[in-house]
């Protein structure tokens, strides 16, 4: 009972309501991992299992780049290189490039189809940024448009 007799209103948030237990954790929050840069609550089970898998869709040759003979570097920077895939690139390179946007596809959310024909239309360009120890860090697709 409070002051004037009456019963102290309970709210539906209450402040004093404990969210997460205590027990030792060395992480309570979300971290991120400094290799992929994914976002993670560790302490909870499907967090660090969506991780791992994260993890290793990087890790795999999707996003390994030990360069070729004939690239097309457009820019160099103290961190790594862009290089510039054109349609008319050898099959070794366009392949690259597919498995590249094909992670980008599964990170965004967008449905695998069997064919990637849409990638290479006729004026279209891939760049990549690619890290000398990491690999591809990033990606970027572009097309001429008129209107």
């Amino acid at each position: 009972m409070g002051p004037s007799g009456k019963a102290p209103r309970k709210s539906k948030e209450s402040s004093q309501d404990q969210m997460i237990i205590d027990a030792g954790q060395r992480q309570l929050g979300a971290l991120q991992c400094g290799s992929c840069g994914m976002l993670y609550a560790p302490g909870i089970p499907e967090d660090r299992l969506q991780h791992l898998r994260h993890h290793r869709r990087l890790r795999q040759d999707g996003l390994r780049y030990g360069g070729w003979k004939k690239e097309r570097v457009v820019a160099e920077f103290w961190d790594g290189k862009i290089v510039l895939i054109l349609p008319g690139d050898p099959q070794y390179a366009l392949r690259k490039a597919a498995e590249v946007l094909q992670v980008v596809d599964s990170e965004l959310g967008f449905p695998a189809g069997p064919e990637r024909c849409r990638l290479f239309p006729e004026h279209s360009r891939v760049y990549l940024f690619v890290h000398p120890g990491r690999g591809v860090q990033g990606c970027l697709t572009a097309q001429p448009i008129r209107q």
